[in-house]
């Protein structure tokens, strides 16, 4: 399988975290992970690019809870970066029924219910196709990226039978940078 995204996390992540980081790799298909630890970013864009990633996914932590998602195009010599801010997030341990890990996803798509910026930058990064409507993908991929209206978005991660299968993020703002390195 093709390495589209690497994700990884700020240094010292929580639990709750690396928790995180490894249900997306189960549920995103052509996603790997790269262990921070004391790595610069340096050495995490060379993994990056020797796993022949075109983004990095990185998951930043405050005070042991994720506060922010950024995305790098490594592949271009200025960085652009999406930087989505985290107001919220329920793991699979917070859901009311207890949801065992899937196996790794093969099959994905997005399903934007808001038809809006962040369905299209998923897209863009993941290279999965873009739905509208929830019911025609009931059974066809493993991994359903769901967004829909909130306090701002709820972008969910469904399995085949659209239950829980990674967290639930909500999205309250979406940053655009442009880095040049």
């Amino acid at each position: 399988m093709v390495c589209r995204v690497v994700i990884t996390t700020s240094r010292n992540p929580s639990k709750k975290t690396r928790e995180i980081v490894n249900d997306l790799v189960y549920s995103l298909p052509g996603s790997e992970k790269i262990v921070r630890g004391k790595k610069s970013l340096f050495a995490i864009l060379e993994e990056a690019v020797a796993c022949g990633a075109r983004y990095i996914m990185f998951i930043w932590d405050r005070r042991g809870m994720p506060s922010a998602l950024l995305f790098y195009d490594i592949t271009i010599r200025n960085w652009k970066p999406y930087i989505l801010k985290i107001s919220g997030v329920k793991t699979r341990e917070d859901f009311p029924v207890f949801i065992a890990r899937r196996p790794r996803a093969k099959t994905a798509a997005i399903v934007d219910l808001t038809k809006g910026e962040l369905g299209d930058i998923f897209v863009e990064i993941f290279q999965y196709p873009l739905l509208y409507d929830l019911d025609i993908v009931r059974g066809r991929f493993d991994t359903i990226i769901l967004v829909r209206h909130g306090d701002g978005y709820i972008v969910e991660f469904l399995g085949e039978d659209l239950g829980p299968r990674a967290p639930l993020f909500r999205i309250n703002k979406i940053i655009y940078r442009y880095v040049h390195v």
